[in-house]
């Protein structure tokens, strides 16, 4: 089930990095952090490769997966300072992604009933 990237995430990976930036700085800084910076950092990873093509899977075919992604994206958004000015964009990134998951599993279900 290959499918493209949707077109918010070239403007949308700036902002991601953004957000996960002022998270882990976030919980570096607080006496009583709310977040693991581990797996913040590993979360960044992961972005970092599949912004270049890579799935942060390590038996997964090379092919865009809306599903990892909105993995990855959901993460960064729990993880998110309440108020950033880059949530907006990565809530429609988001948006675009689910869009992309709903429709590969209507085709996956048209697929399986024909």
């Amino acid at each position: 089930m290959p499918t493209e990237r949707p077109v918010s995430w070239t403007p949308a990976y700036p902002a991601l990095c953004q957000l996960l930036d002022a998270a882990i700085e976030a919980a570096r800084t607080s006496p009583r952090p709310t977040a693991d910076v581990t797996a913040l950092r590993r979360v960044r990873r992961d972005l970092v490769q599949m912004d270049n093509g890579h799935l942060p899977y390590p038996d997964s075919q090379l092919v865009w997966s809306p599903h990892a992604a909105f993995r990855l994206v959901r993460q960064i958004i729990t993880a998110a300072p309440l108020g950033h000015p880059a949530v907006g964009t990565v809530l429609r990134l988001a948006a675009d992604i689910a869009d992309q998951n709903a429709a590969a599993r209507t085709t996956a279900t048209s697929t399986k009933e024909s």
